[in-house]
Formats: C-alpha cells, structure tokens, sequence
C-alpha cells in the first residue's frame, strides 16, 4: 500500500516539476555536510546519533504531529547528535519536504531523507532540499535498482544509508558497493522489533563498511549492547521524540554527563 501511494507520488511531482528540471535544480545546489564522514568519526567513546524528525509511523500512530521540524533540528545539532534524519513519507508518518528543507537551512549536521525511496526524482529532491543522505531500503529494490540509486546519489555529492534486516540482504548491499549499511531491527514485512539482530549481523561487516544500528533503541543500554557488537553510529527517532528534553535524552545516548 506505502508503495502504491508513493508511485503516485512520484507521478504527481513529475506532472508537476519534469525529471530533467528538477535533476538541473539539485545539481545547483551546493555539496551538503559529509554523512560518510560524519558517520566514520564515531568511535566507542564517542558513539554517533543520527537523530530523527518523526512525527508519527505505521506502528505507533501519532507520536509528535505538531512537531517543529526547524526547532527540533537546532535541538538536536545544540545536543551534539552526529546527522539528523527526518521522515517525508506523507501518509502514515505525517511527514513532507517542507520538514527537510526546514531541518537542512538550521544545522550544519548531514542530513538523512528517510522515505522510501523508489525513484532517481526523489533523490533529486532530496539533494535540491539539503539532504546530505537519503535512505536507501534493500528490501524494496531490485539490485540494479540498488546500484544505480547508490551512484547517482554520490554523482550529487550524497552518500546514501542502505538498509538492511539480515545477512541475505547485507551480500546485496555489499554487491551495490554500499559504505554506509544501517541494520534495522525492525522487519519491514511483519513490524515486528529484534534488537539482537543489529549485533548478529554486524559482526559480519568488512572492516571498510560502517555498520549504524536502527529501531529499538529506547536508551542507554541499546546503545552500549551495540557499541559491545562493534557498532558505533545509532539512529534513534521515537524515544528522541517523545523525550521530555531532547538535549538531554541525546546526551544521556552519546554517555555525556548530564550538569
């Protein structure tokens, strides 16, 4: 059904702004913060957040709808989170470009499009609005669709978050010449969470791979059992959200000292 109302999507932005525009549009913009970068800077003593913009999802329905993505971004980059992430998917998580765009004009943070990305005119929008990242989902993409979406995104100047949910999925990533591998613990087909899977698959990363760990992470001890399997970058979006003080709540995830 996601994917159904995403082509539609697609096809309304193309009626509205054609392929061959919108592609000279993102290739003005200028080259965005570097995630791989940022991504490869995490260490075990300083684990890196990719902080979420998530306003709701399909599991947990409304989770903030009247967030502000501009403040929640300053927050977030003010709390030291390594990128931030924001969802544009319209229909179940309440997201839109608007919040990308918006998150992008107030941090020098990369920033991740997390969507599901289907199509090379996303990845044009997600360049022309500042992203530095865009989500890259194995499940959904055939391998040469994979590939093609890994090199046009660094073509931009982007480098895309490919992610993965078992070892099956890691051998395509690794095939499409992904460098950054976000494992989910979540089943996209089931929604059903397994936080160990994070650490069982990451231990069979190449050296030359950056492994971020993503859903089910509600605190501090997520982030140290995955720290323990190897992992040091952590996409953390509800428990951020829904936080009574977002700085403080990422701190306490990068094991900050509170004053």
């Amino acid at each position: 059904t996601i994917l159904e109302i995403k082509r539609q999507e697609v096809a309304a932005g193309k009626a509205a702004i054609p392929l061959a525009a919108m592609r000279q549009e993102a290739e003005d913009m200028p080259i965005p913060p570097d995630f791989k970068a940022a991504m490869a800077q995490s260490t075990p003593d300083d684990p890196g957040i990719i902080a979420e913009i998530k306003k709701a999802s399909p599991s947990k329905g409304d989770i903030r709808p009247d967030l502000d993505p501009r403040a929640y971004a300053e927050n977030y980059t003010r709390a030291g989170a390594r990128a931030i992430s924001v969802l544009t998917e319209s229909r179940y998580f309440k997201g839109s470009m608007k919040d990308l765009e918006g998150a992008c004009s107030v941090t020098h943070r990369p920033v991740l499009r997390k969507d599901f990305i289907i199509s090379s005119f996303q990845i044009f929008e997600a360049k022309r609005a500042g992203a530095s990242s865009v989500l890259l989902i194995t499940t959904l993409l055939s391998r040469d669709q994979q590939k093609d979406f890994t090199l046009l995104t660094r073509e931009l100047g982007m480098e895309p978050l490919v992610e993965i949910n078992s070892e099956f999925e890691l051998e395509q990533a690794l095939l499409c010449q992904a460098r950054v591998v976000g494992i989910n613990n979540r089943n996209l087909t089931t929604l059903e969470v397994d936080v160990t899977a994070a650490q069982r698959i990451a231990a069979l990363f190449p050296d030359d791979i950056i492994p971020v760990e993503a859903s089910g992470i509600s605190g501090r001890e997520g982030i140290e059992k995955g720290l323990s399997a190897g992992i040091c970058n952590f996409l953390v979006g509800e428990s951020i959200v829904r936080a009574k003080d977002t700085q403080a709540f990422i701190k306490t995830l990068r094991g900050e000292p509170l004053e």
